[in-house]
């Protein structure tokens, strides 16, 4: 079983075709589940999921409310492994990377390029763990660098084209508006892009924008998306042997997989 906030995006189906295939080649079929971030339909699936008897479940993060119930079927012995973040909690096993030092690197990058307000576009953080690191690296990083936190530089929305087009056109119309935008979705920085374009503004000229996930068509924007490299593949990869190796020799101790993400300068940023 494998839960995603939704299946349909890029970044997530690149973890999700590696997860499939491996299973594939070993004899496993996958049941996907979107929870779109909804703490009610996550726990439901997991729990049609258990009705199906899975061999064991990849989750992409999960909603801070469900973990005290997950916790539950770690303690039952069945196999869970977590990707796209990293826990602190002792008792889930994860492939993933540090989303608050990725997101902190992204916004000290745009600081030392000389923005001082800087936007952010960013998924519903008060629901994902996961988002909420970014949210979270944002903030240190202006924190860090003296810069006042300004609530209205910020607007969360799910992660797409159009939601990053009407977000980002909010932060252009507010009487002093950003000179970077940093949208911590590719999905969402693209949708700045045309909301730049739709207000005959220039990017980087008129205003910087950055993204992070580094998907396909990142590199082929115009101009080319500066975001940061998330390792997908990798993840998916590492994520179902994890969880084959735990099914396979009955063991359900805790492991644990750090990644690495980089910082991809393109063309869509420059000093105000």
């Amino acid at each position: 079983g494998v839960l995603l906030p939704h299946a349909n995006r890029s970044f997530f189906g690149t973890s999700l075709i590696a997860i499939q295939d491996k299973a594939q080649e070993n004899g496993f079929a996958v049941i996907i589940g979107n929870t779109k971030y909804d703490k009610h339909t996550e726990k439901i699936l997991i729990e049609q999921f258990m009705q199906h008897q899975v061999a064991g479940m990849i989750f992409t993060g999960c909603h801070s409310e469900n973990e005290d119930f997950i916790h539950g079927l770690i303690d039952k012995g069945i196999p869970c492994v977590f990707t796209w973040e990293t826990f602190s909690n002792g008792n889930f096993s994860y492939v993933g990377f540090d989303n608050h030092a990725a997101s902190y690197r992204m916004t000290e990058y745009l600081i030392e390029l000389g923005h001082r307000r800087i936007g952010l576009l960013i998924g519903p953080y008060s629901k994902s763990s996961r988002i909420r690191a970014r949210y979270e690296g944002y903030k240190a990083a202006l924190k860090k660098y003296n810069i006042n936190y300004d609530q209205s530089l910020v607007i969360p929305r799910v992660p797409s084209l159009v939601e990053g087009r009407e977000a980002a056109n909010t932060l252009l119309d507010l009487p002093d508006q950003p000179t970077a935008i940093f949208a911590a979705s590719d999905s969402l920085a693209i949708g700045a892009l045309t909301a730049a374009k739709d207000k005959g503004m220039k990017v980087p000229k008129d205003i910087s924008v950055a993204g992070f996930d580094n998907v396909e068509f990142a590199s082929h924007c115009n101009p080319p998306l500066t975001t940061i490299q998330v390792p997908a593949m990798d993840m998916g990869h590492r994520a179902i042997e994890t969880l084959l190796d735990m099914i396979r020799s009955g063991i359900n101790e805790v492991r644990r997989y750090d990644l690495e993400t980089d910082l991809i300068i393109r063309k869509s940023c420059q000093p105000p």
